[in-house]
């Protein structure tokens, strides 16, 4: 059974260039959200970001907005 919210490793881009998602990824979590992180954060690092990096990045992001606004 999956997990509700959870994409399956079958989930892809509308765009041929894209990849599959990893399982796991929870659904909010598009290809299109993955590529423009990737775009948006690459100057901030040495190494070309792969989309796992940027799935980490938007579930770090998530997290700390989720923790901000509790009350």
């Amino acid at each position: 059974m999956q997990e509700e919210g959870v994409q399956s490793s079958e989930r892809r881009c509308a765009t041929a260039s894209a990849e599959a998602l990893p399982s796991g990824t929870p659904a909010w979590i598009t290809p299109e959200l993955v590529e423009l992180t990737q775009k948006v954060w690459q100057p901030y690092y040495d190494t070309p970001l792969t989309p796992e990096d940027a799935i980490t990045i938007l579930r770090n992001a998530s997290g700390l907005l989720d923790t901000l606004t509790r009350r």
